[in-house]
């Protein structure tokens, strides 16, 4: 089911709901209202502070993801790393490219908590590091003999 779908789903029944409530009230009288009410509310309330604590406790996690991007420098994504991280001198900032085959927009992040860059429109390095026990260091451009960055 589209997300659009669903969405206008949400919102119909929603409103039915809202809608039915108000008529169940209104034929309950203010008193009887009023009571309904207060039960109601404690039960929406203890909901929300479920749902909040269930989703503090579930931490992020989506990937992380540039797709789409459109940058003049450098584009990176640095997660997961036990050690430092060491970003030295960006590659000069170029023009951008134009779009061609670009990832479609609203489209989700890899699953399993992966990064991704499709699409990536950069006029620098396109750099993903994920899952690193050292440290990671990026420098300028690599030596002209094809050994480690400075």
């Amino acid at each position: 089911m589209g997300s659009a779908r669903w969405r206008v789903l949400v919102r119909v029944g929603a409103g039915v709901s809202v809608t039915g409530l108000a008529v169940f009230l209104w034929a309950e009288g203010l008193d009887r209202a009023n009571q309904w009410a207060g039960v109601l509310g404690l039960f929406v309330g203890v909901a929300g502070l479920v749902l909040s604590l269930a989703g503090g406790a579930g931490g992020r996690s989506a990937g992380q993801s540039a797709d789409g991007a459109a940058a003049g420098g450098s584009v990176r994504l640095v997660r997961n790393v036990k050690g430092d991280v060491v970003v030295g001198a960006p590659s000069a900032p170029g023009p951008v490219p134009e779009a061609a085959g670009a990832a479609p927009p609203g489209e989700a992040p890899p699953a399993g908590g992966g990064l991704s860059a499709r699409g990536v429109r950069a006029g620098g390095d396109v750099e993903l590091v994920d899952g690193v026990e050292g440290s990671v260091r990026f420098g300028g451009p690599l030596p002209p003999d094809g050994g480690p960055r400075p």
